[in-house]
């Protein structure tokens, strides 16, 4: 191939069936213009283009950053304060358009109110228990007919969150025989299995232990010979010899538990020199003070038998009833009025509390405490009476069903504003919600903060892929001398006036609602 390319491009092929003929050096140089050429044009579109976008978006930025109109001014003590309260939700809410209040137009307003419904229900389930406990030798009364556990008359528990009580009942105890020790009042000790021993934990039972003095070696390091020592090596030697002895001790405790590990510190006499037989022991063993390898159990003391702790000893237990009492908490809400403001955000408001109170009494739906209208106050009784209900499960016992014993209901009334106005040419709604200082905000669509920028960026997006149309001289130059480039563009002088015009959108934005 290199060989093919080093011979002269005048000289043609003339194979006619060879299909890997390489070009001729006129059509490379052909080729080479036309690239060069559309490089030319291309880069020249492209100075085009950002020099048009550059003119237009700075006229547009100062558009931008001009105000939309001019300031409203309010016309009465109210729309001062709703332009005000606008202000400040525009101003910290980075997504609305600044100042919202001052420029927007204000089409119309209208207070209404929506009325939050709340009710706690503590639910109370009852449970009657057996429990059993010594006798102690007094006379129990005459045992009462046992009553289903609805029936019994309880100590009130005040409180909606209630902890799990216990009652006794009065005059319900029986005495009956323990089962634990068939009336016995004695049982095996646990400790020995009733045996009245146990097996020596020094000797394990085999009636022989390790020497301590030469730890089971049977020979010790032989001091006679030597050289005198002075008393205070005498006394180091002393010394550590008893510390290492305790570790030893330590080590070798922990290796009778059943752990395999190595005594470090115990080194063998034999390696110091000459050693002599221990005078304390035979082959390393002596014998354990046990003398038949068993202890006597400490439980019993050798009785083989201890005293029941059901019943003590007395071989009767006393038998009484405990009804266990559970309190469970139910919350439910309920909103009353027509409102488009979602139920999470009125949760969140205070509103003015109107009515709170215990349900003690039937509740009437002809006669609404005062301030709360009457519907919402049918509301609220209907809402109560579904609490309480209770459904009947058949097959089960509905004394174990839970039964409401304490409600509270609470009422409290949310104001709100409904403010209508347009800003940009568009009409927008904003709802104002909760008592005067604690003031919220709910809009589904609103003037967006950035939404000339957003327009800005279609427009240079715009301006970038539309053609361009280059001077019938450029073009010319770059098509017929295209090796005479000097390395700038030629750029239209005129360029059209940029008049933006913002477009309308009917389309509802698809940016989510705001609250605060």
């Amino acid at each position: 191939m290199g060989d093919q390319w080093d011979q002269d491009p005048n000289i043609n092929n003339n194979n006619t069936n060879n299909n890997t003929s390489r070009p001729s050096q006129d059509e490379i140089d052909r080729q080479l213009k036309e690239l060069r050429r559309v490089v030319t044009q291309g880069a020249n579109e492209a100075q085009v283009r950002i020099k048009r976008v550059v003119d237009k978006a700075g006229d547009y930025w100062q558009q931008v950053q001009a105000p939309p109109a001019s300031p409203n001014q309010p016309s009465n003590v109210e729309e001062q304060r709703l332009r005000q309260l606008i202000n400040a939700w525009s101003n910290e809410n980075w997504r609305v358009a600044r100042d919202l209040g001052t420029y927007m137009d204000i089409l119309s307003t209208r207070v209404d109110e929506v009325w939050e419904i709340s009710l706690e229900t503590r639910w109370e389930t009852r449970a009657m228990e057996i429990i059993s406990e010594p006798y102690t030798g007094r006379t129990a009364n005459r045992p009462r007919p046992l009553l289903p556990v609805w029936d019994y008359e309880l100590p009130e528990v005040t409180g909606l969150k209630a902890p799990t009580t216990r009652t006794r009942l009065d005059e319900m105890n029986e005495v009956v025989s323990c089962t634990s020790c068939n009336s016995t009042g004695h049982v095996l000790c646990s400790g020995c299995n009733g045996r009245g021993w146990i097996v020596c934990p020094e000797c394990k039972g085999r009636t022989k232990k390790r020497c301590t003095t030469c730890r089971g070696r049977g020979y010790v390091s032989d001091w006679t010979p030597g050289e005198k020592k002075p008393f205070f090596k005498k006394q180091a030697d002393n010394v550590a010899s008893s510390v290492t002895n305790k570790f030893s001790d330590v080590f070798d405790n922990i290796r009778q538990q059943g752990v395999p590990i190595p005594n470090p510190v115990d080194t063998d006499p034999a390696s110091k020199g000459p050693t002599v037989p221990c005078p304390d022991c035979v082959n390393g063993e002596v014998n354990c003070s046990c003398g038949n390898g068993k202890r006597v159990c400490t439980t019993c003391q050798g009785a083989k038998m201890s005293l029941c702790s059901n019943c003590a000893g007395t071989g009767k237990v006393v038998r009484h009833r405990e009804i266990n009492r559970r309190f469970d908490l139910r919350s439910q809400t309920r909103f009353i009025g027509d409102t488009v403001i979602p139920a999470q955000y009125l949760t969140k408001a205070e509103g003015d509390l109107v009515y709170s109170a215990e349900i003690n009494e039937t509740l009437h739906m002809d006669a609404p405490p005062d301030l709360v209208p009457t519907d919402v106050w049918r509301a609220t009784v209907e809402l109560v009476e579904s609490e309480r209900k209770t459904v009947d499960k058949p097959g089960l016992d509905p004394q174990s069903f839970p039964r409401p014993t304490l409600q509270v209901a609470e009422l409290v009334r949310i104001p709100y504003t409904t403010v209508r106005y347009r800003f940009s040419d568009q009409e927008y709604v904003l709802y104002i919600y909760d008592t005067e200082g604690n003031e919220k905000f709910y809009s589904d669509r609103f003037p967006a903060r950035w939404d000339r920028v957003e327009r800005l960026v279609k427009a240079i997006t715009t301006d970038l892929r539309a053609p361009v149309q280059l001077d019938q001289r450029e073009q010319s130059n770059a098509s017929q001398q295209p090796n005479s480039y000097s390395g700038g563009y030629r750029v239209p002088i005129e360029v059209p006036p940029y008049n933006v015009t913002e477009e309308e959108d009917d389309q509802t934005d698809p940016r989510p609602p705001t609250s605060r």
